[in-house]
């Protein structure tokens, strides 16, 4: 995983993104558009490009927000069903996570495209 962190005079600053890619560029993933970015610099430091983070370094709140809800889409209600549903069928609750998964994985994708009214 990369993280995008701001050093200034060669100390990072607390919080760090995670970095998500939009048209080739590297960007935060709390950000619709890739800003911050690799190489951007502003009066309070440099962002870079970092593997780990740094000790001492934590997570934007909204970055981890973001990536919780990509790694496991599912409310809470629909994953209690499937959980009710696997005691008595475990293959039956197994088929539908994965119709689940893939519902709410489009629903995300629809709502973070603006619609062509939003567009004008």
């Amino acid at each position: 995983m990369s993280y995008l962190v701001r050093f200034y005079q060669g100390q990072p600053h607390r919080v760090a993104h995670r970095v998500h890619r939009v048209n080739g560029v590297e960007g935060a993933l709390c950000s619709q558009t890739p800003r911050p970015a690799t190489g951007d610099t502003t009066r309070s430091g440099e962002w870079e490009l970092v593997e780990t983070l740094p000790p001492g370094v934590r997570l934007c709140r909204v970055c981890q927000k973001i990536q919780h809800k990509l790694d496991n889409p599912l409310p809470l209600r629909v994953e209690n069903e499937l959980e009710r549903l696997a005691f008595w069928d475990p293959r039956a609750a197994a088929l539908q996570r994965q119709k689940m998964l893939a519902y709410y994985r489009d629903k995300q994708l629809r709502q973070r495209r603006p619609s062509r009214n939003q567009r004008r």
